[in-house]
């Protein structure tokens, strides 16, 4: 039977048997409760949202992240990077001003994965300061989150690989599920992934970082801690609450996030790089800066290491400089494409062709490329292909073009 008096609160605590919570729990006075963390080289933090962890490193702006200085992303070109990221904001953003972040979480997506590491970089001057947000355990995400959140108040942008897709949205989930308003989305953001598989396509065996590191940058991963297990590393610290676990996942997120800066100065060095044409060439294209697109093509077929190269340079330059409204030289190179050996392709004759009618009224030399590509198809020398490709749309397109010169062509 309940005494009166008191709140039905209070009652129903007594029913239960259950002590009285006079005030809320403080998170911080449990901080000297956990695992001694010390071993890790960090330190605990306050913010609004809580107590946090940060372990933090300095380079300095001459170390070399395999071969590229990490200074140079101190002279990121601006320009060429936002039209790459079809951002127009980072053009007026400065270089020193930039925020690479990469995360760590415990699962592959979804609403009930947790970032628990997050590694942020930006330039201090001449040098790059490396903050490592650590989870010591769920209570404590508004620490790693208001940590997170102070160390992007002066961000310019924000740079990441494959953050567009993962590291964004992992983070972004995690505020809203603390009812926070993040501003990761109001800052430009350069994902790196995007532009280097257009520039690097067909260079490399994969796109994944550490394979870019290798090819790219030079820099060889030893002894690291496998993606697959980093996640499994973070539960064997929050069951055992040893720190050393963690310590290739340290490790494994600064060097992803010292690939960002080496790997933001070497893309942006090579949207304009003559030694590297066909990089450049592809970024201009990109960029829509039609006749510098055609003179690095033209470039690249010079200096092609393989046929693959050659012949999508020398298509390249005929597509830049027919956008460039340049028809001469572009119809200059289809030809040289048709005349390229074992060059096996019906476009070729298809684009020259509809330059010489459209552009120059030449339909007897159009009517000529497109027999000369019907009479190869059917010797078995050209591949024709679908849609304005095929062997009959040609077949239709000589027909038309032979009626407009006066000389149909036979069925």
């Amino acid at each position: 039977m309940f005494e009166s008096g008191g709140s039905l609160r209070d009652r129903l605590r007594a029913a239960l048997a259950q002590p009285v919570r006079h005030r809320r729990l403080r998170l911080d006075a449990a901080v000297t409760e956990r695992a001694d963390l010390s071993a890790l080289g960090g330190h605990w933090f306050e913010t609004p949202l809580g107590p946090g962890y940060v372990i933090e490193s300095v380079y300095d702006g001459g170390h070399c992240h395999g071969s590229v200085p990490l200074r140079h992303a101190l002279g990121l070109p601006t320009q060429r990077l936002a039209a790459q990221a079809r951002d127009p904001r980072l053009a007026e953003v400065e270089p020193g001003r930039f925020v690479y972040v990469d995360t760590e979480t415990t699962g592959l997506g979804g609403a009930g994965t947790m970032v628990f590491l997050c590694g942020v970089a930006s330039f201090e001057g001449s040098v790059l300061r490396l903050r490592q947000f650590l989870l010591p355990g769920p209570e404590y995400e508004g620490g790693l989150l208001g940590g997170l959140g102070e160390a992007l108040e002066a961000a310019g942008a924000l740079v990441s690989y494959n953050g567009k897709a993962f590291d964004l949205p992992a983070l972004e989930t995690r505020y809203i599920l603390s009812r926070q308003r993040p501003r990761l989305r109001e800052l430009p953001h350069l994902d790196l992934l995007h532009p280097n598989r257009r520039l690097f396509r067909g260079q490399l065996a994969s796109h994944r970082l550490a394979e870019v590191e290798r090819e790219l940058l030079g820099f060889e991963r030893e002894e690291d801690c496998p993606s697959a297990e980093v996640p499994l590393r973070y539960q064997w610290f929050v069951r055992s609450g040893d720190p050393t676990h963690l310590r290739p996942v340290l490790r494994h997120n600064a060097w992803d996030v010292l690939s960002l800066v080496a790997l933001a100065a070497y893309l942006g060095q090579s949207c304009g790089d003559p030694g590297r044409p066909l990089q450049a060439a592809r970024a201009a294209a990109y960029a829509g800066d039609w006749r510098l697109a055609a003179e690095a093509f033209e470039a690249a077929a010079g200096r092609a290491q393989t046929r693959a190269e050659r012949l999508e340079a020398l298509e390249g330059a005929a597509r830049a400089w027919a956008k460039a409204g340049d028809p001469d030289r572009a119809i200059a190179g289809w030809r040289a494409l048709i005349a390229e050996p074992r060059a096996r392709r019906v476009a070729p004759y298809v684009e020259l062709g509809r330059l010489l009618e459209r552009q120059k009224g030449d339909r007897a030399g159009a009517l000529a490329a497109v027999e000369e590509a019907i009479r190869l198809a059917e010797a078995g020398i050209l591949r024709p292909g679908t849609g304005d490709l095929s062997l009959e749309a040609l077949r239709r397109r000589a027909r038309r073009l032979g009626s407009k010169v006066g000389a149909l062509p036979d069925p």
